[in-house]
């Protein structure tokens, strides 16, 4: 049931990677036009990807632990965790108690976390830039901030952030893949075979065995 789906590794992969790798990009001067201020969500990005910085140029030296508990406060300090939670368990949340909502936002950044973690292994040469425009987001308030990571191979894949209320609510790979939405899918089925206390465990299970590598 949950073997063939759950998680989706390969794409997880990916987009982890996607992600992170590029944060290592900010240090070379990304933004082409240094003396502009960027607005608030722009700021709130670059910042994110400095503070990642140190933790991911060491990373081959670093356990996975020691990776995931750097990447921690970064994470939860910049990502609206209430929120994202919410949106990647769907409309399965209201029928939580207020106890399984905690444990499970205390899960999903948890294995969030850990995730990433467990991934970052290295740098191979990406190149990242962040536009200092952003897009108003139309469906739900806030707005999109777009960053382009150009790979060593020519290739570019876009990366944008929804940021609202000065926190990032979602991550869109190639400028569309919700990561929200992939996960809501892959917690679907958890829910509907066991419940809140199902992905609870399916949560807790999953971050152990990825900081146990």
């Amino acid at each position: 049931m949950v073997a063939t789906k759950c998680f989706m590794p390969r794409l997880r992969a990916m987009f982890v990677r996607f992600v992170f790798g590029v944060s290592l990009l900010v240090s070379f001067g990304s933004l082409p036009l240094a003396a502009q201020t960027p607005n608030e969500s722009v700021a709130k990005i670059e910042a994110y990807y400095q503070q990642l910085m140190p933790t991911i140029q060491q990373a081959a030296r670093l356990s996975v632990v020691e990776r995931d508990r750097r990447f921690t406060p970064v994470f939860t300090a910049v990502f609206d965790i209430p929120t994202m939670t919410r949106l990647a368990v769907g409309p399965s949340w209201r029928d939580f108690s207020a106890q399984q909502q905690a444990a499970v936002r205390d899960g999903f950044v948890r294995f969030i976390v850990a995730d990433y973690a467990s991934q970052i292994k290295d740098y191979s040469g990406e190149r990242f830039v962040v536009d200092p425009q952003t897009t108003p987001e139309a469906r739900g308030g806030g707005e999109i901030v777009k960053t382009t990571l150009l790979q060593s191979n020519g290739r570019t894949v876009s990366i944008n952030y929804l940021v609202r209320g000065g926190r990032v609510v979602d991550i869109y790979l190639n400028g569309t893949i919700s990561d929200l939405a992939l996960r809501r899918d892959e917690f679907a089925s958890i829910i509907a075979s066991g419940g809140a206390e199902g992905l609870i465990r399916k949560l807790q299970e999953r971050t152990a065995n990825l900081l146990g590598k």
